[in-house]
């Protein structure tokens, strides 16, 4: 029970918050407020309190006045704030007052929770969770993540109760998953220390340490030194059960100030566990933790621990009885080791009577424990079955996301394929349409010498007043059927660039530009480019070997234009002006691309 105070306290702190929000005449009440009361009486706890002091009887009544006039909400959020308090018989008080109160659909889904969360936290759980599901059923619906991580820890309480550990664990991951980043450091550690918990049952050592090692920041992060006593016991175990000792004892260390906030029932569990870890360690201190935790409460494992100190000390009269104490002692604890000292230090020492006298109790208990041992056996193996079901849900996902992984990079590598044969068959187009405009270029070049040569004959002839006219038409229709022919291939070429190489066209427009003189300011990679393009298609021999000398730099697209301006006949001057460069850059120029030797 909690001390009276804390309910005074509570009290006078809500009817002052009461009767600065609400002004209630507490006449008006008084027929209510003495049912009311009546009805308290039959909770022991109050009556005990009236029993004490009487002037916490009138902060009580002037609270329940106060109550009939707050709204179901404001109520429900004064409840939540002693739970928060851990004033939990306060709390009961209080929520007892609204079972047939109306309530809005938010209202009866916090009213749910709250009942389910008293029955956990006073070991006292309510018999199911349908009160605990139709909150679920609301939150999910209206998205409140926060109070939904909440309802799963306590659906976690119930599979654990009910020793679904599997089940437990989905539960608990579930609250972990919803309370992401709440910023809740009550809620957090309520999970973390839960999902500890369970995979120190499931023998997950290093996830208890994890999960341990969260809740112990959010306890001190709350500053609650109950909660970080459990927290440093739990680290405690897992690193003892990894073998790491060392770090087991620090954290004992670190524990020790906290013993006194421990609750009574749960200080002997707590000392015996410490004791346990110091037992082969410092006898002594062992020794002094085992005592301790016996003026708490008996524990046959307490007993047991002492014994084996005792035992090793020389006093084996005195180990002897405590082993025998501890057998005496119900609950569900492992008496293997009890059962083998005992019978041991019977014949040992030639307690042949006392061996036969005790060995039907032994039997009995060993019976006991074997049908204990047996539904334990089953009830890990269903466990391992369950945690083998819900790893297969995991390797199903995985697999799911390998799948999806791999038809990603199925996909990726068909768009890279398409990707790298179209640039392919664009660069073979390139080249066969450079080529024919090279060979376009190299037949006009022919046609045109054949139409300059006929000309020229012509004009000899007519310089030496040869009129022999059919030579002369012979060659004037030669080289009309020239120009017919250069213009005709003209076209072609035109056609080439305007429809089917649109790219050839920018060259041939960047190459007119240097033939007129103009720098190139603005010119990038691909304008240089696009010029050596064009360049090769109607020079391709020039180009080619130029391509084909090996030079002390790698021969870049502005390299290669440099080399072509001078087979352009450009001379020095010209090139700088239209590289841009001083006469010491086209020095350096020069230099770099020059010739291997």
């Amino acid at each position: 029970m909690r001390p009276l105070d804390d309910v005074a306290a509570i009290n006078l702190f809500y009817v002052k918050r009461f009767l600065c929000r609400k002004m209630i005449i507490l006449v008006v009440r008084k027929q209510k407020c003495v049912y009311k009361i009546v009805g308290f009486k039959e909770n022991n706890y109050l009556c005990k309190a009236i029993m004490k002091n009487a002037i916490h009887i009138l902060f009580l009544f002037v609270l329940l006045i106060g109550c009939q006039g707050i709204q179901v909400s404001e109520r429900l959020d004064m409840i939540d704030s002693l739970v928060v308090k851990e004033q939990y018989d306060s709390a009961n008080v209080l929520i007892n007052e609204l079972k047939e109160t109306p309530m809005t659909a938010e209202d009866q889904a916090h009213y749910n929770l709250l009942v389910t969360q008293l029955g956990y936290v006073t070991n006292n759980p309510l018999p199911s969770d349908s009160l605990l599901d139709l909150a679920i059923t609301y939150y999910n619906n209206v998205g409140n993540h926060r109070k939904l991580a909440d309802a799963y820890i306590y659906k976690s309480y119930r599979s654990r109760l009910e020793e679904d550990y599997s089940q437990a664990i989905l539960y608990g991951k579930e609250a972990e998953r919803l309370a992401e980043n709440s910023g809740d450091e009550r809620l957090e550690f309520k999970i973390a220390d839960n999902l500890s918990y369970l995979n120190g049952l499931c023998e997950n050592d290093l996830l208890q340490l994890q999960y341990a090692k969260k809740a112990l920041d959010f306890a001190q992060a709350i500053n609650n030194n109950n909660w970080i006593i459990y927290s440093c016991n739990k680290i405690c175990f897992a690193f003892a059960n990894l073998g790491q000792y060392d770090s087991a004892l620090v954290y004992v260390e670190r524990s020790a100030p906290f013993l006194d906030d421990a609750y009574d029932c749960d200080k002997a569990v707590l000392l015996t566990n410490i004791g346990q870890l110091y037992k082969e360690i410092d006898a002594n201190k062992a020794k002094e933790y085992f005592e301790k935790a016996l003026t708490y409460g008996e524990h046959p494992g307490t007993y047991e621990h002492l014994a084996d100190v005792y035992y090793d000390e020389g006093k084996e009269n005195e180990a002897y009885k405590l082993w025998k104490k501890a057998l005496t002692i119900s609950g569900r604890y492992e008496k293997d080791n009890l059962i083998h000292n005992i019978l041991t230090y019977d014949l040992e020492h030639g307690n042949l009577d006392e061996a036969s006298k005790n060995l039907d109790e032994i039997i009995a208990i060993k019976d006991s424990m074997l049908y204990l041992l047996r539904n334990d056996t089953i009830k890990d193996l269903q466990f391992r079955f369950d945690h083998e079901v819900a790893m297969h849900e995991v390797d199903k996902k995985l697999m799911n996301a390998q799948w999806i992984l791999m038809g990603l990079v199925l996909i990726v590598g068909i768009l890279t394929f398409y990707i790298i044969i179209r640039r392919k068959k664009e660069e073979a187009l390139q080249k066969e349409q450079q080529m024919q405009l090279y060979a376009y270029t190299a037949e006009i070049n022919q046609l045109k010498a054949i139409r300059d040569n006929a000309t020229a004959q012509i004009r000899d002839m007519e310089s030496h007043q040869e009129m022999d006219s059919q030579r002369i038409n012979q060659l004037e229709e030669k080289a009309k059927n020239a120009e017919i022919a250069i213009e005709k291939l003209n076209k072609e070429i035109s056609k080439l660039l305007n429809d089917e190489s649109p790219k050839l066209k920018q060259g041939r427009m960047l190459y007119d530009d240097i033939m007129e003189g103009k720098t190139i300011y603005n010119w990038g990679y691909k304008e240089k480019t696009l010029f050596n393009n064009y360049y090769a298609a109607t020079n391709y021999q020039n180009y080619n070997r130029l391509r084909k000398v090996e030079r002390t730099e790698k021969l870049s697209a502005h390299n290669m234009f440099y080399f072509i301006l001078k087979e352009m006949g450009k001379n020095d001057d010209e090139i700088r002006s239209i590289l841009g460069l001083s006469p010491e850059g086209l020095r350096s120029l020069r230099h770099r691309t020059k010739p291997k030797e």
